[in-house]
């Protein structure tokens, strides 16, 4: 029982060791309001939960395309197994998280077991409106989250 009790930690950090990935570069498209493709690669915004309504997702997603295409990212996440997508955060130059940019503009809302809750404060009139999934639920967050500026 001891020993499971101090191997479960060591493998939760095993795990994330494991599955972290890291892209730079310059954003090629915006396939939808919560997918970028830095470069060749696939990128999902996990820390946030964007609307599922068609004409604001489609609204988001031009959002998207004006502030980022041709600006240059750094995307942190997660890719597990064989996936050709990272789930995680990105961040321009200046520290800025591309989620908060969506939750200020009122296209997402927070998820609090992505984020740590850092996003909330800047949530628009109206983002409870949307919807959070089991993932986004703050009593399954694993882990510390680095700081948002």
């Amino acid at each position: 029982m001891l020993v499971m009790v101090l191997a479960l930690p060591t493998i939760a950090l095993l795990r994330q060791w494991l599955c972290h990935a890291a892209v730079e570069g310059e954003v090629t498209a915006v396939p939808s309001a919560q997918v970028l493709r830095v470069g060749e690669t696939r990128v999902r915004l996990n820390e946030v939960v964007v609307t599922r309504e068609p004409a604001a997702a489609r609204e988001a997603r031009r959002y998207l395309q004006q502030q980022l295409l041709g600006q240059s990212l750094r995307c942190r996440g997660c890719r597990r197994g064989e996936s050709a997508v990272i789930s995680g955060w990105c961040e321009l130059p200046d520290g800025t998280r591309v989620g908060r940019l969506l939750v200020e503009a009122g296209f997402a809302r927070d998820c609090p077991a992505a984020s740590g809750g850092q996003h909330a404060a800047f949530e628009a009139l109206g983002a409870e409106s949307i919807p959070l999934p089991d993932r986004c639920r703050p009593w399954m967050r694993r882990g510390p989250r680095p700081p948002i500026r």
